[in-house]
């Protein structure tokens, strides 16, 4: 349940719903599995997983939701092969060529005859609704992903105005100060890792990893004009990430303080643990994305 990455929004109102009143709604979309012949399904299901039966998990003022998607998985080669092999024979016995439009019918036969027998894959993506703070937080690698999560909330709440967060400097401007002057604000730590791009050049973009970023390798390439498009940052020695040009965040990491804070909570359950670990990284975040957006607009930390 720990996120890995972080799309943050901004709810533009006030959440009008509780656990209880929200998972009413969520019911209405809920996770069902692939029938016979479907090639994915997708609704949410019980943030605690295999034999829970609620799909909003509230901790505090958070409401964690999870989306589950199925899918089939049918090789393209495995389609081909049989295509190949249905044209050849089509073609041997009649003595006439198969044309696209009789190609296009018996793939679609291929993969309706295929689905019943095929494997599928599910994959959950968790977000939660923080109603003090009016955000909601996906844990997603692209803001793409994430917006499949706010569609299908929107989708069955009627509404749901929700925007990414807008920083008054460009994070990529205020990425590249840090990085120039080896100061980030007081309380935020340079990584070992950076991309760097050339704002001229299309495509060209330098990756530092496991590198000395004070370093006059680096120092050379932001003096040529390069700009920092993603950066390496541990905050408070509680939590590292990297944040990208877009505002999110990626490879995140809760680090000893607060992992030994974790072990230190008594649990019994896997419940409690769920619950447990969701307070503890709810209210990380709580304190670093406030943070995070405010050098955003003030880079003197």
């Amino acid at each position: 349940m720990w996120f890995k990455n972080v799309c943050l929004y901004t709810l533009e109102q006030d959440f009008p719903y509780d656990a209880e009143s929200l998972d009413e709604r969520l019911a209405r979309d809920g996770f069902e599995p692939c029938g016979r012949l479907d090639m994915e399904s997708g609704g949410f299901s019980p943030p605690l997983g295999e034999g829970a039966t609620q799909l909003v998990h509230p901790t505090g003022p958070c409401l964690m939701l999870a989306l589950k998607e199925e899918s089939k998985l049918l090789p393209a080669g495995v389609i081909r092969e049989s295509l190949d092999e249905r044209v050849q024979a089509i073609e041997a016995q009649e003595d006439r060529k198969v044309r696209k439009k009789e190609k296009d019918r018996l793939k679609d036969e291929i993969v309706l005859d295929l689905l019943p027998r095929a494997f599928s894959r599910s994959k959950r993506t968790f977000g939660y609704i923080d109603t003090r703070n009016g955000w909601l937080l996906v844990d997603a690698a692209t803001w793409k992903k994430a917006e499949e999560f706010t569609e299908r909330l929107r989708d069955v709440l009627g509404t749901f105005p929700v925007q990414p967060p807008e920083a008054d400097t460009a994070p990529q401007a205020v990425m590249t100060r840090w990085l120039t002057r080896d100061a980030p604000p007081s309380d935020f730590a340079l990584g070992d890792e950076c991309v760097l791009v050339d704002p001229e050049l299309e495509g060209g973009e330098v990756r530092c990893k496991r590198l000395d970023l004070s370093s006059a390798e680096v120092k050379n390439h932001l003096k040529a004009g390069k700009r920092v498009s993603r950066l390496a940052l541990t905050w408070q020695d509680r939590v590292s990430f990297v944040l990208d040009a877009d505002m999110s965040l990626k490879r995140l990491r809760f680090l000893d303080a607060v992992q030994d804070e974790r072990a230190e909570t008594e649990t019994n359950t896997d419940a409690e643990r769920f619950d447990s670990d969701f307070a503890i990284m709810s209210l990380e975040l709580s304190r670093l994305m406030p943070r995070l957006l405010e050098v955003m607009t003030d880079d003197q930390g």
